[in-house]
């Protein structure tokens, strides 16, 4: 097999692999009106309805081997208080002493919060590009918003109150 070939058995695993474990969260009922587009080869989006109903956009880009939640969070002033703390809670999911269920495996991806235009969006930058570890990437990132927004619940009420129209009690 050439490289080329090769390389477009890649994506379509990679693709692939995310959409599957993607449809197990749906086929048990967590996400709603999943769909997937593909955007060009290796690069797709994949959209559901989630947490407190709100729509969500899961990108992903082979190439870069890169997953990312995007315009996750909207109003964020960059270097705020709530920025850094954002950063840190993300930076501190890859310590050794989080549980392995909750931990990002440093040695397997690497979480940060990318702000643009004050909002931010999640990513997970992968290691590396196959199959198990898209696998792993898709099953992280959500379990790690799921975590994110625990974290912002307790730590800034307001914010989701004046952002998602949450209960603050």
């Amino acid at each position: 097999m050439d490289q080329q070939s090769s390389d477009a058995v890649v994506d379509v695993d990679g693709l692939d692999a995310v959409g599957a474990v993607l449809r197990q969260y749906a086929g048990r009922g967590v996400f709603s009106a999943y769909r997937m587009e593909r955007r060009k080869p290796g690069v797709a989006e994949y959209h559901f309805g989630w947490l407190y109903g709100q729509p969500f956009t899961l990108g992903v880009d082979l190439a870069q081997r890169r997953l990312a939640l995007v315009d996750l969070l909207p109003g964020v002033v960059r270097d705020s208080m709530m920025h850094k703390e954002l950063r840190a809670f993300l930076k501190g999911r890859a310590a050794a002493d989080v549980p392995a269920h909750r931990r990002v495996d440093p040695q397997l991806a690497t979480a940060t919060a990318r702000l643009r235009d004050g909002i931010v969006s999640l990513e997970l930058a992968l290691e590396g590009g196959g199959r198990q570890d898209y696998e792993y990437g898709a099953g992280k990132i959500i379990n790690l918003a799921h975590e994110l927004f625990l974290f912002m619940n307790e730590y800034w009420a307001d914010y989701m109150w004046e952002n998602f129209r949450l209960n603050m009690e």
